[in-house]
């Protein structure tokens, strides 16, 4: 946005003086650009560039912030960082100085910290007081639950505001499994020597770990105080960022951050809808607020349709309209998978070469992909998944077609060693199979190889429960016992019975939804998972295919969407939450029906917000599908009549713009001041009034005013 198209909301928050700034903006309203501005204008002020900090979220934020410093006219010396970065930084420069002693080895990614994760959990897992309940698995999911709770304490806080806490009352207070607590304390104990001194660090620890050494060597490490710091996204804050922002805050630190509370989705990691209020104003205090409300994504209809669904103040600086439609279809996922599709199709052949990546499918959640992108490979539309596996690589949906492959005692038609692989590793993931790589990589080649040999791997390795024969916890034999007696009746019915019908007995008789229960330790993951193992079946169902049926489908079409997403220009398919931040022309919401949009069970409040999330990500046109006579309630608190009518009203006449800006050379301000032109220090240009006469500043005034020369 060039400075000469600054709103009066975004020249009035570039010009507060105020210590602390609160921004209140909406989707779309130009945040970023606001705070480009709020540090250029700081710089005219006297502010040097190195005494500024920018704070954003992601590398891809980072540079986009750059982008839009160099539009606003700022130095290319202020400093952009992540919190990760910048905490790194901070660590990094107190251990070159001898302050601390550091990390003695740095995790770049979740692969790098699965052999400690591993190693924590055996810890966990041999003390005595250790969880019964709970089952200290050595495999990847494990691991990728246990980095991820790490993340969620670290950003809470959790660690250090429960210090004195057992195992037991954390996971009371949390709403985990006493084992999972365990294990991150473990971790944690095994990563910390001492003050400043960490045996391995990776970058969910960067923050929290400056926090720490702050705390215990107070005396001995110094924080910088920038004269201004500005902060981006801030709805996606956690504590510990909050925190360690407080901490930059010195006597004379301007603060300027801004967020939209309205997409405060990641509650689950620290986010909270109070930094964007309250606990602000609390840690800040004199906080003045300001907001942003003119969108210049979303059109007058969708910018209603927001504000009647959020309460908030939001209008669009649009001229051209976002629609609104409400798409109803007959119940069923299919009929509503043919209506997304329909109007996909629709809309590419309308447009240009880029017509399908100007289109984006948001789901609520990944589970609902499974009709989809079934109805996307049958109507040959190229699409890609972005933030969400596709249905063919999620481990319950692979664990299900083992269990067909083992029914019908060969792995046929797959024979590509990476699905192969894929396969094996969900079933013997559920199984709780433990395996060195050197065994699962001669199991996946041999039965590559071929295919019939599956059904040794079956006997000789998932269905084994003898102690001697390996070490497995009571659960894990039980587990084994019961599924060694399912297979051998569904290889016995594998001939005579539906694939649908016969991942249904497997399904009850191994209680599925249990064991998902206890590999998934999050409710929320857990119940999604589960209702992917549902919609799979039904699927299988309704083609009533047999195994080898079902299989050979799903091997085709798996074989099919891959060469779809090769195309140039896909569609996107996305969730709620991974499509934050981004925007397409066309956005369609499928399956917008109480209980798949909003969740059953999840926090109302979040789900709104999520709604929100999903709906702003479009500039031209937003499609609804809803089950007809069982819509969301969302769509009715859209109140879309009332939306197109004041979307279609006749807008009145525009007033005259406050301040006419003149083009006057530097030679001539003297001249243009002795006139009466005003000097606008945000802008930097010289403006009169519309009250003035314009003939006296002809020559300043530009090509496209039109009273100019009058």
């Amino acid at each position: 946005m060039s400075s000469l198209l600054l709103t009066p909301e975004q020249r009035q928050i570039i010009s507060q003086t105020g210590k602390f700034l609160l921004i209140d903006a909406v989707a779309g309203s130009g945040k970023t650009t606001t705070l480009a501005h709020c540090v250029a204008y700081r710089e005219r002020q006297g502010t040097p560039a190195d005494g500024i900090l920018a704070l954003v979220f992601t590398e891809a934020a980072k540079q986009v912030f750059h982008q839009r410093l160099a539009q606003a006219g700022a130095s290319r010396s202020v400093r952009v960082a992540t919190y990760a970065d910048f905490a790194g930084a901070l660590l990094a420069d107190w251990q070159a100085q001898g302050l601390i002693d550091g990390a003695e080895v740095y995790l770049a990614d979740a692969e790098a910290m699965r052999p400690y994760v591993f190693e924590a959990i055996e810890e966990a897992a041999a003390d005595p007081h250790a969880d019964p309940d709970y089952a200290y698995d050595l495999n990847n999911l494990h691991a990728e639950i246990v980095i991820n709770q790490l993340s969620r304490l670290k950003g809470t806080l959790a660690f250090a505001r429960f210090e004195d806490a057992s195992d037991a009352e954390l996971a009371d207070e949390l709403d985990l499994p006493r084992g999972l607590v365990s294990i991150c304390r473990t971790y944690e104990r095994l990563r910390r020597f001492d003050a400043g001194h960490f045996a391995f660090q990776c970058e969910h620890d960067l923050v929290t770990d400056v926090l720490a050494t702050c705390a215990q060597l107070a005396d001995v490490v110094t924080l910088p105080c920038p004269a201004l710091v500005v902060a981006d996204e801030w709805h996606d804050a956690n504590a510990a960022q909050i925190a360690l922002l407080r901490k930059l805050t010195g006597p004379h630190t301007r603060i300027i951050a801004a967020g939209d509370k309205e997409q405060v989705v990641h509650s689950w990691n620290g986010a909270d809808p109070r930094y964007m209020g309250e606990a602000f104003e609390h840690l800040f205090p004199g906080t003045r607020r300001l907001p942003l409300t003119n969108s210049f994504r979303c059109g007058p209809t969708l910018g209603a349709c927001a504000q009647a669904l959020t309460a908030q103040t939001f209008q669009s600086g649009r001229q051209d309209d976002t629609e609104v439609e409400v798409i109803r279809y007959d119940a069923g996922a299919d009929d509503c998978c043919i209506k997304v599709v329909h109007e996909i199709a629709r809309l590419a052949a309308a447009g240009t070469e880029r017509g399908l990546a100007d289109c984006a499918v948001v789901l609520r959640d990944a589970h609902q992909s499974i009709a989809l992108e079934n109805a996307l490979i049958a109507h040959d539309v190229p699409y890609a998944t972005d933030g969400c596996p596709s249905y063919f690589d999620r481990i319950e949906i692979l664990m299900l077609r083992g269990i067909l492959h083992i029914a019908r005692q060969s792995m046929a038609p797959v024979r590509e060693r990476g699905e192969v692989k894929a396969i094996l590793r969900a079933l013997g993931l559920f199984a709780g199979l433990s395996y060195t790589e050197g065994e699962w990589a001669d199991a996946e080649r041999t039965i590559a190889a071929d295919p019939d040999t599956i059904r040794y791997f079956y006997s000789g390795r998932l269905s084994r429960t003898s102690e001697a024969q390996e070490t497995v916890d009571a659960a894990t034999r039980r587990w084994r016992a019961r599924f060694a007696q399912v297979c051998d009746h569904l290889i016995a019915q594998a001939a005579s019975v539906s694939a649908g019908e016969l991942l249904a007995f497997a399904a009850e008789e191994l209680q599925l939804a249990a064991t998902t229960r206890r590999l998934f330790v999050h409710r929320l993951d857990a119940q999604a998972v589960t209702r992917s193992i549902e919609g799979f079946i039904d699927y299988a169902r309704s083609t009533a295919l047999d195994a080898a049926g079902l299989l050979e489908r799903l091997h085709q079409a798996q074989r099919r969407s891959g060469a779809l997403k090769k195309n140039k220009h896909p569609l996107t398919l996305t969730t709620a939450r991974a499509a934050k931040g981004k925007e397409w022309r066309y956005v369609h919401i499928p399956f917008v029906a109480d209980g798949e949009f909003p969740q059953a069970q999840a926090d109302p409040a979040e789900e709104r917000r999520l709604f929100y999330v999903a709906m702003t990500r479009t500039s031209d046109k937003l499609f609804l599908y809803a089950p007809a006579g069982q819509e969301s309630h969302f769509i009715r608190a859209l109140d879309l009549p009332a939306a197109r009518q004041t979307a279609h009203a006749k807008p009145a006449a525009p007033a005259l713009p406050p301040r006419i800006y003149l083009d006057v050379p530097y030679a001539e301000k003297d001249a243009a001041k002795q006139l009466g032109a005003q000097w606008d220090n945000v802008q930097r240009k010289w403006w009169i009034s519309p009250a003035m006469p314009r003939r006296l500043f002809a020559k300043w005034l530009p090509p496209d005013d039109g009273g100019a020369r009058s």
